[in-house]
């Protein structure tokens, strides 16, 4: 850039608030003048909940939003993008991943797909490596909160976890995850309802959060310190009428997974027999207790609505066949070994356990409309969770779940920033945040699959369009015929 152009540019930063708000963000007015794009034309739905803006005009420098909205004069030698007849959304975050250690493909598949930010709920050793590539600029991938080991108890089904049996154990995972620099501690179903409560007091004393699953044998009453709850677990169970004469049930079942009764085959059919007898004012209680507590709620719909599928219809969905060129030929494996080890299901186990997932996505409507926080994920890297297509449809499931479009897509933008803590930085098309952008064909809040519809994604300022897009698609896809060592992903939690 010229002497002149860069005059010109500090000069128009310079002027009024916006100029303030645009300049403390990206730090020395030189660095904010040493490479300009501007995103003119496409309608702006910047994630606030305000009303899209048409024509709009979003200038970035850098990794910073410098402006978003209408501004008809730009500075002179920068560059410009033509995007009249698109839309520009914020970037996508998926709050619920897993295997992004597979740098070359998983890690880009994210972005190329509009999944800018990641929360990552298996903390691995490859996991903070290729997070530290990411940031240093040597490939290109999400960013990533990055959770601890998982913590879970006897019966645990991921490899490397820390497992737990007494209270001092618990306390000492914890400390574990802190020294570890994990962001948050992760917890899973087969934890003591005494471990998971010194968990909690424990990362409450060391300012770390917690979330995950919670733990089957504990009613979500008791789990309203935990930051987000995945996969709507145990809500039906706490929310019946019969509540504890059901947990009593499931506690007093053997404790040893080698037992054919033990607790953690049964807790899913339980979960599934508790719907009879669901009260709706205990829900109405328990969803004021986690407004009040501020504990959030990541449902993943997608995968759980996949798996109660046969597991023949989900190797041969011709969408999933399609998909799967872009998964490296281990993880490929690995998911193919899940599915030949799941019994075939009959039409009747299916329409079950399809009927279930109806009654948690009402469930989940009741949920949101009382003002629970709810944030997209998806379990993508999981058997057939394909990273950034699946948070496509875990958003059209949240609007047939009844949310608005305009409110799913803030489940997986401004509201996941804000669960993350990070909604000063993230999260929203304003002045001052990163720069990690969705350029969509369609309108998304007419028809939310038109998420799907992307034209370009700006990750970290870096603008990739069509062309630069499918290049990137080509190189995961040849990426992912080299064989990479990597962590074996288990079979499952508990049954379904």
């Amino acid at each position: 850039m010229g002497d002149v152009a860069r005059r010109d540019v500090l000069s128009w930063l310079g002027k009024g608030a916006l100029g303030a708000v645009a300049l403390g963000a990206v730090g020395q007015p030189a660095e904010a003048a040493g490479g300009v794009t501007v995103l003119r034309g496409a309608t702006l739905i910047d994630g606030t909940g305000r009303a899209p803006t048409r024509d709009s005009t979003v200038v970035l420098a850098g990794d910073r939003i410098l402006a978003a909205g209408h501004h008809r004069e730009i500075p002179r030698g920068v560059r410009v993008i033509d995007l009249a007849g698109k839309y520009v959304i914020p970037g996508l975050w998926d709050l619920h991943t897993h295997a992004t250690f597979f740098e070359n493909t998983v890690a880009p598949l994210h972005v190329v797909q509009g999944v800018t930010g990641i929360r990552e709920m298996w903390g691995q050793p490859e996991t903070h490596e290729t997070r530290r590539r990411i940031e240093s600029g040597e490939t290109l991938g999400p960013r990533m909160v990055v959770a601890s080991t998982i913590v879970d108890g006897p019966g645990a089904i991921w490899p490397g976890a820390d497992v737990v049996s007494t209270p001092a154990e618990a306390r000492a995972a914890v400390r574990r995850a802190k020294d570890a620099r994990a962001d948050f501690v992760k917890v899973y179903s087969f934890l003591s309802p005494e471990c998971h409560a010194v968990i909690a007091e424990e990362a409450r004393r060391l300012r770390i959060p917690f979330a995950g699953h919670v733990p089957a044998r504990v009613p979500v009453q008791d789990a309203l310190a935990q930051h987000t709850h995945e996969h709507l677990y145990n809500l039906f169970t706490s929310t019946s009428d019969d509540a504890d004469s059901l947990y009593a049930r499931l506690r007093a079942l053997p404790g040893d997974p080698a037992d054919p009764n033990w607790w953690g085959r049964h807790a899913g059919r339980i979960e599934r027999e508790a719907v009879a007898t669901h009260s709706p004012a205990r829900a109405r209680e328990l969803f004021a207790a986690m407004v009040r507590n501020g504990t959030w709620q990541s449902p993943t719909l997608f995968v759980e609505r996949n798996m109660s599928r046969s597991p023949e219809d989900i190797t041969n969905d011709p969408t999933a066949l399609e998909r799967m060129r872009y998964i490296p030929v281990d993880l490929r494996a690995q998911w193919q070994a899940i599915m030949s080890g799941r019994p075939t299901r009959t039409p009747e186990e299916v329409a079950e356990l399809r009927k279930f997932g109806d009654a948690r996505m009402r469930l989940l409507q009741q949920m949101h409309a009382a003002g629970v926080g709810v944030v997209a994920g998806t379990d993508a890297g999981f058997a057939y969770v394909f990273p950034g297509f699946s948070l496509h449809d875990e958003l059209a499931l949240l609007v047939r779940a009844g949310l608005t479009p305009d409110q799913a897509l803030r489940s997986a933008t401004s509201e996941a920033a804000r669960c993350l803590g990070r909604e000063h930085e993230s999260g929203t098309v304003t002045p001052g945040k990163q720069a990690d952008l969705v350029v969509l064909d369609a309108d998304p809040l007419r028809d939310i699959t038109n998420v799907s519809r992307i034209h370009a994604v700006v990750s970290r300022g870096r603008y990739l369009g069509p062309a630069e897009r499918t290049r990137i698609l080509h190189e995961i896809e040849a990426a992912a015929q080299e064989p990479v060592d990597a962590p074996v992903t288990p079979l499952g939690c508990c049954v379904h």
